[in-house]
């Protein structure tokens, strides 16, 4: 991975510690702002399901979350926002992606794809979690053939010219059966620590391990992503997020060449403003831009830049009802949730809704902190 510095980090540096930001702290900023710039060319599409986001709140804002990231999903948007959670907090999400169109509205899509975390605070050490994601399509069918004529070869056929191809017209003699069901699962488990370094700026990071399973082949490797939040006024938060800091590389076993492919390092930044309305609701507003994202509906702008724009909003009306909407690239989002407080518990639950060509994907989630 290569490094270009900018000239004006030297400002920025005086300016940091004028206001008593460690150096540390900011060297790390500097390096996940310059790493975004500078990346590996290959492995656009690695691993490509730890790009769908969790967490039906942070998705029906558009995955604007960066910035905001003050919940349990905060261990994917960005693990710095933990210091921001609590003593413990959970989250659970399912989704349905990809609906046939056909059946009830909370119906079974083509693939499956589920969320689960949890988060405790550790004195003298910080916020330490645990996530799980999941992506998978179960009971895919296996077929093979039935020997009907007994000459000890499957998949004979009615070879009318005799060239040994089967066309068009040239049925099967052997019957084709289903033999068993397979899986096709991706998965990724995160291990998360944060620390809030100043009451300005939070530093997290995740070390990340990643399974897929294609029938009898796998894949594994393993990867780190680093993030860090700054709140330099009131109500105003900044985000960024390096993923895969290092590049993930998963190597594949039980295949023709055992390939390597390496998920190259991309970066996120955001910004969120929050404020009052009255004395009924609250309103957060926020920007995403992330790095090395391949839309399919690219612009002449962002197939150059690689870059994906997202915006969106969050709305909680007497801090029980939210309503919220937001655009990922080219995909809308929308969604709403609930919020029930007894004592010092917080409960959750929250629906978003995203429409795609393919059919569209529905996500629920239920979460909690204490």
């Amino acid at each position: 991975m290569e490094f270009a510095l900018n000239p004006d980090l030297g400002m920025c540096y005086t300016w940091a510690v004028q206001n008593n930001i460690s150096r540390y702290s900011l060297l790390l900023l500097f390096w996940v702002m310059i790493c975004s710039l500078r990346a590996a060319e290959q492995g656009d599409y690695v691993a490509e399901f730890l790009n769908h986001g969790v967490g039906a709140r942070a998705l029906g804002m558009g995955s604007v979350f960066v910035s905001i990231a003050d919940d349990a999903t905060a261990t994917y948007w960005n693990p710095a926002g933990l210091t921001s959670v609590g003593n413990h907090a959970f989250s659970m999400m399912y989704s349905d992606t990809f609906g046939t169109g056909q059946g009830a509205f909370l119906r079974t899509g083509l693939v499956q794809y589920s969320f689960v975390n949890y988060i405790q605070k550790v004195p003298e050490i910080g916020m330490l979690g645990f996530s799980w994601i999941r992506l998978g399509i179960d009971q895919i069918p296996r077929t093979t053939f039935l020997d009907i004529n007994g000459n000890g070869k499957l998949g004979d056929f009615q070879d009318k010219n005799g060239n040994g191809i089967k066309e068009e017209g040239e049925l099967y003699i052997d019957r084709p059966v289903i033999a068993d069901y397979f899986s096709n699962a991706d998965n990724a488990f995160l291990l998360s620590l944060a620390r809030r370094i100043s009451p300005q700026l939070s530093m997290g990071g995740n070390l990340k391990i990643v399974r897929q399973t294609v029938f009898q082949s796998s894949g594994n490797g393993m990867g780190i992503d680093l993030g860090i939040i700054f709140e330099p006024i009131e109500n105003l938060r900044l985000g960024a997020l390096l993923l895969d800091a290092t590049g993930t590389q998963i190597k594949w076993r039980k295949t023709e060449t055992s390939p390597t492919f390496t998920r190259k390092a991309t970066a996120r930044l955001g910004a969120s403003y929050g404020m009052g309305l009255a004395s009924f609701g609250q309103l957060r507003l926020g920007v995403d831009l992330q790095s090395g994202i391949k839309d399919v509906q690219v612009t002449e702008t962002n197939k150059k830049q690689g870059l994906t724009m997202r915006y969106g909003g969050e709305f909680w009306l007497f801090d029980i009802l939210a309503l919220r909407a937001g655009q990922n690239g080219h995909n809308f989002s929308a969604g709403t949730g609930f919020r029930l407080k007894i004592g010092q518990t917080v409960w959750l639950t929250d629906y978003a809704f995203t429409p795609h060509e393919l059919g569209p994907s529905q996500r629920i989630s239920i979460a909690g902190r204490f």
